[in-house]
């Protein structure tokens, strides 16, 4: 270890890094499932471009309505540029935590795939997991969760075209399942998206009940100096047995 170390440090020396995002990626955290597996929570957090003003917003998503919990979600920014992020995200996940503990989220999950926008060599359009109620050897199936753009026929304003967005699940038997489709019905709460990538595959199997399983996109559209990223969950339930 103390030689790559120093390897490293001594490319420091010789390359200087390239230059910073000019826009704004958001990161997240994964907040869990109910036990049932009917709630999913998670936060999106970062700093606004142009503003350097930190953000925290908490998602409370009711699976099986597709929909935000009431009082959902919280979104803040700090009052300043240069405002402290970790302050921030700490009132958010204390304002949270009342609704966290009333619908009983507190089960972590199982990240079955993750694509980080820092991750340069995967396909941000498809994943390929093992869909498992166990741990291995234990049952499990081989899917492929699959991404398409769409091009919406209206501009956003003066963004030019904007995207819409295909998620099929196609299982081991190599049947395809619509995850999600926009179908020319672009939603306005979405804004000017201009493409879309799979961030993570998460799934919750309770001890009772069908599955659940979370494909959180990363969400691309033009911000103020450049692109911003924030995300989406694509909720669905199955059934194991």
């Amino acid at each position: 270890m103390k030689a790559i170390l120093c390897a490293v440090f001594a490319g420091a020396v010789l390359f200087a890094p390239p230059a910073a995002f000019a826009g704004d990626f958001a990161d997240r955290e994964l907040l869990g499932f109910s036990r049932d597996g009917a709630y999913f929570a998670f936060e999106e957090f970062g700093v606004l471009d142009g503003s350097a003003i930190p953000y925290s917003n908490v998602y409370v998503l009711a699976v099986d309505k597709d929909a935000w919990i009431d009082g959902t979600p919280i979104r803040l920014k700090g009052a300043e540029e240069g405002a402290d992020l970790d302050d921030l995200r700490v009132e958010a996940h204390s304002r949270v935590a009342p609704i966290l503990k009333k619908y009983g989220i507190a089960v972590a999950g199982r990240v079955a795939a993750s694509n980080p926008f820092t991750e340069v060599t995967a396909d941000p359009h498809k994943v390929r997991f093992f869909l498992d109620y166990g741990y291995l050897p234990a049952p499990a199936w081989d899917v492929t969760v699959t991404l398409t753009t769409t091009p919406e026929p209206v501009p956003c304003g003066n963004l030019g075209p904007v995207k819409g967005f295909r998620l099929v699940l196609t299982d081991s038997d190599g049947v395809a399942h619509v995850l999600h489709d926009d179908a020319n019905a672009l939603p306005s709460s979405r804004g000017c998206p201009r493409d879309y990538s799979i961030a993570d595959v998460i799934t919750y199997f309770p001890k009772d009940g069908d599955a659940t399983m979370i494909v959180l996109l990363g969400v691309e559209s033009q911000g103020f100096e450049g692109p911003d990223r924030r995300y989406l969950a694509v909720a669905s339930r199955f059934a194991t047995r």
